[in-house]
């Protein structure tokens, strides 16, 4: 039975993986909807939205990207359970087939499912969460944001203030400028700040410059500040609504925003963790297929078809463990970008590989 060959018994186990990862990737996916729809019913009652626009919202929070992997991790090990269970493999390797000639269907399906998901990535979701974005920034009503130029404005009670830069990872805002005005639209104060910190309920300036103006509208006083604590304004929530974060914009246009921020003099690592934790996350739709497999054709003693999911799904949730781990090392600058992206992948290929080797 050549490996390059495309047998009866591959059509048949990828037939049977993708029935069943579309039947679970539906069923969950319509579980979170509603689980999500009755959490937010209240504020989407409360934001007066149209039907349309309220589904619109909704769909752009599904995270297809965590479920797409455990669907087809799931299918996997639904279809070799089975086999197993009919005793299917067992057949198969009375017949002198290696459980290595098993895994060419679940890693032609992981293929497909990884090429699905870069172009769920690259093309559905930024443009859905993006245009969800837009909504979420109509209903605020006091926040307006110039998308090309990644600017922020925000208007409150007497003030406007102005951010070039804002990184919602670290929760830092780059040359900021709040103008405060009285009852008659006057400018009373000016402060310009190189760079604030959101924490709590306070803002705290650093290399701020304080302008007052006097109640006459002639003198002007001006103040230096190393650090300056400023009451919050604005919640950190309004500032992450009003900019375009890392899951709304594919791979090619992620990377021309790094290097416009680049250009611009601001910091890119939270940003360029974010880029290659997008190239590297598609493989663990390859990975985690062939482990499934692996796991789930290895010979059984007292384990039944329950404890092999079981087991299954422990490893991908470690997966995402390791993963959010990682990516936080990366964003606080103990590991470098690349790393932290792909030591998850590292990881788990070797597991995988593992998993192989004792299967058979």
């Amino acid at each position: 039975m050549p490996w390059g060959l495309m047998t009866i018994i591959d059509r048949y186990i990828i037939r049977e993986v993708s029935r069943y990862f579309l039947w679970i990737l539906t069923t969950v996916t319509t579980v979170y909807i509603i689980a999500d729809f009755f959490d937010r019913i209240d504020n989407l009652i409360e934001a007066e939205l149209s039907v349309a626009n309220a589904i619109l919202l909704i769909l752009s929070r599904i995270p297809l990207e965590h479920l797409i992997p455990a669907s087809i991790l799931l299918a996997v090990l639904v279809v070799f359970g089975l086999m197993g269970k009919h005793n299917e493999l067992t057949a198969l390797k009375t017949g002198g087939v290696s459980i290595y000639r098993c895994i060419k269907a679940p890693l032609v399906v992981g293929i497909g499912t990884a090429l699905f998901l870069v172009l769920c990535a690259e093309l559905v979701l930024p443009i859905l969460r993006s245009t969800a974005s837009h909504y979420r920034l109509e209903t605020g009503k006091r926040i307006q944001v110039n998308q090309r130029e990644q600017d922020l404005w925000l208007r409150g009670d007497r003030l406007i203030a102005h951010i070039s830069h804002f990184d919602a990872t670290k929760a830092l805002a780059f040359d900021v400028s709040i103008n405060y005005f009285d009852a008659d639209f006057r400018l009373t104060r000016r402060i310009e700040a190189r760079r604030i910190r959101f924490k709590e309920s306070k803002w705290i300036a650093f290399n701020t410059l304080e302008q007052v103006l006097s109640p006459s509208g002639g003198d002007i006083t001006v103040l230096h500040h190393k650090r300056l604590t400023l009451p919050a304004y604005f919640q950190l929530d309004d500032l992450k609504r009003g900019v375009r974060t890392a899951s709304e914009m594919g791979v090619f246009e992620l990377a021309a925003y790094i290097r416009t921020v680049a250009a611009e003099g601001y910091d890119t690592l939270s940003l360029r963790v974010d880029w290659q934790a997008k190239v590297a996350f598609p493989l663990v739709c390859i990975l985690l297929p062939v482990m499934a497999a692996s796991i789930a054709g290895r010979p059984r003693r007292r384990q039944g078809m329950a404890g092999v999911v079981v087991v299954g799904l422990g490893l991908a949730f470690c997966f995402w463990v390791v993963q959010s781990f990682s990516l936080a090392l990366g964003y606080a600058a103990f590991l470098p970008p690349l790393l932290a992206a792909w030591i998850p992948i590292m990881i788990y290929a070797g597991t995988t590989a593992i998993c192989l080797i004792q299967a058979e």
